[in-house]
């Protein structure tokens, strides 16, 4: 069942070049998201009562536009198949005449939040939901590190970039890409599509490093990995972008 809000792009949601900022855009996807779950039984704080949570493990989306402040745009979600031990679901971001602006597709798995690991998909909620039961996984690029990177910057998690499961946002790691990128860069470049993968997650202290290698040719794009200090990869992003 497709689930949709009206939304106000606000000042604080959108850069200095007035665009939704890609932070701004998963928080929005989650909080959509969240509330969908909330009506039916399967929000945040539902789940934690049963020792649960959501953990996404991969993304694509594609941008054909990002709104300016001010805009009306209509938020989106929908889950759109499950299997054994997989969730997905889809969100989009549109126009008040219905054109899509943003189109994402998801995957998902539930965690035990004790014992960190996946559990398999829960049957009823899925019937109850009218999810449907998929007999071939979706496909999504695979994406695998590069051996070496142009750049690299160190961070420190913070407690301000954990979310409700203690282990940091998926919003926050876009932070980490993008701050890669020079300023003139991001002026002059809108991204178009994003594939990333989650590999491990990143907990509170946890020291990290975000690497890039930015290709500038006839399709740019640039490709991004969170790793620990010993090499652990928690994480591999591709970002396409088109001149704004």
């Amino acid at each position: 069942m497709k689930y949709t809000e009206n939304y106000q792009i606000e000042f604080k949601d959108c850069d200095e070049n007035r665009r939704l900022k890609l932070t701004s855009l998963v928080d929005l996807m989650m909080q959509v998201s969240e509330h969908q779950l909330d009506e039916g039984g399967a929000g945040t704080d539902d789940l934690v009562k049963r020792g649960l949570g959501w953990v996404v493990t991969q993304y694509h989306f594609n941008i054909k536009a990002l709104p300016q402040p001010g805009d009306q745009v209509v938020l989106s979600t929908n889950a759109s198949g499950y299997n054994r031990f997989f969730e997905y679901r889809d969100f989009g971001v549109a126009d008040q005449a219905g054109n899509p602006l943003v189109t994402v597709k998801s995957q998902w798995v539930m965690v035990d939040l004790k014992k960190r690991h996946m559990v398999p998909a829960d049957q009823k909620m899925m019937a109850d939901w009218g999810v449907p039961l998929l007999k071939k996984m979706p496909r999504f690029p695979r994406l695998r590190p590069l051996d070496n990177y142009q750049a690299q910057r160190s961070y420190r998690t913070r407690y301000d970039d954990l979310d409700t499961n203690h282990h940091v946002t998926n919003s926050h790691y876009f932070s980490w890409f993008i701050d890669l990128l020079e300023r003139d860069f991001l002026k002059s470049h809108v991204v178009d599509t994003i594939d990333l993968k989650f590999d491990k997650e990143v907990h509170y202290g946890e020291k990290i490093n975000s690497c890039i290698n930015l290709v500038e040719d006839d399709n740019i794009k640039s490709y991004h990995v969170i790793k620990a200090q010993d090499g652990t990869v928690k994480a591999v992003c591709e970002l396409g972008w088109r001149k704004a």
